[in-house]
């Protein structure tokens, strides 16, 4: 178990990922809302979710043979958040920019974030206890 705790990677990547998605979709929701009175403006938004949960399934899936067998380090390599333009949803007549969805939206973004932070914290907080030992 300590092990795993010193030497996994895969969630110290994970979780960095996660905040590297979360600021930029916050950046990008800064954008939609200050462009909502932009005649033509097209709302823009974030693809990272559908990615990460293929690389995270392809990862589990090339599981070694051997506990002595070292895993590829390399299925998160490719793997960034994108600024993507929204093509379809909600019309009001100037551009495609809804700012309820976009209030929603940061709701969702902080929250997201804020798990991300709880998570990496509490990991910190195992290895310094285990570091230092329980008082």
């Amino acid at each position: 178990m300590v092990r795993n705790l010193l030497f996994d990677r895969k969630s110290d990547i994970l979780l960095s990922m996660m905040l590297d998605k979360a600021a930029l979709h916050q950046r990008v929701i800064s954008s939609n809302v200050a462009n909502v009175g932009t005649p033509g403006y097209k709302r823009l938004g974030v693809s990272f979710e559908e990615k990460l949960a293929k690389a995270v399934s392809l990862g589990e899936k090339m599981k070694t043979s051997h506990p002595r067998h070292i895993p590829s380090p390399t299925w998160y390599q490719d793997l960034k958040p994108e600024v993507a333009t929204v093509e379809n949803g909600y019309w009001n007549g100037i551009n495609n920019v809804n700012i309820d969805e976009e209030m929603v939206d940061l709701a969702k973004n902080q929250l997201d974030f804020n798990i991300a932070v709880r998570l990496m914290s509490s990991k910190f907080n195992g290895l310094r206890t285990a570091i230092r030992g329980r008082r």
